[in-house]
Formats: structure tokens, sequence, C-alpha cells
């Protein structure tokens, strides 16, 4: 589980580097931090329950109003971005991953898909 871990940490350290993102956190649909990767002065437990917030309200919304599946969430603010992006562990429990994005940076989601896909493959072998 631990090289699972690793795994994820790598994933989401190359995702802060390659992406510009400021941090980077897989968490459960509750909010608990399964991997991040933050620079000082983001708090990553904040970071994993507000990610996990906004994707289930919008989860919640899409099913309201029959939106079909969610693709990604994203908040702009005047200071930065926020990217939310889902997966499922092997046994169907959904699993996020959020990305806090600076105002300057341009050009970041393909970053993040990238990054998704390798978590995807990194979950296959975790058990939680």
């Amino acid at each position: 589980m631990s090289s699972t871990l690793d795994s994820l940490t790598a994933i989401l350290k190359k995702l802060n580097e390659t992406g510009r993102v400021k941090a980077s956190i897989v968490a459960t649909d509750e909010g608990f931090v399964i991997a991040s990767a933050v620079q000082r002065g983001v708090d990553e437990k904040v970071a994993a329950a507000m990610g996990s917030f906004v994707h289930n309200a919008a989860d919640r919304a899409k099913d309201e109003l029959a939106l079909g599946a969610i693709r990604d969430i994203t908040i702009r603010c005047e200071k930065g971005t926020l990217v939310c992006k889902s997966t499922e562990l092997q046994d169907g429990r959904p699993v996020v991953l959020a990305a806090l994005v600076s105002r300057d940076t341009r050009f970041f989601l393909r970053a993040v898909n990238n990054a998704l896909r390798e978590v995807r493959i990194a979950l296959k072998e975790l058990e939680i």
C-alpha cells in the first residue's frame, strides 16, 4: 500500500511541476486525504474537504438536472482556479482529484487529465 501512496504522491508532484499547480490532492468523497502534494501555505485537509464538497454538490446538481456524467468541475476566481475530477476505487467508491491552480497559469487541463489517468492506474492497486 505504501508503494501505491508513494506512486500517487509522485504523480501529484509531477502534476504540480508540469501544470504549474499550487496543490494537488487525491481524496475520498468524504474529504479525507489519500495523497497530496501542496506548496507551503496550502492546508491539504481544507483543500481536500472543499474539493470533495464541490464534487458532491455538482454530483447532486447533475442528478437533479439530468445533465449526465460530470467531466470536470472548474471554479475560476480572481486569485486562482480549482479543478476537480473524479474516478473510483475498485469497490466503486468515488475519489476526487483536486488541483489548485495559480491565477496566471494557462493550459493546465491537459496536465490534470494526464494525472487523472495515472491516478486511476495507481488506485487499482490501492485498498482503503
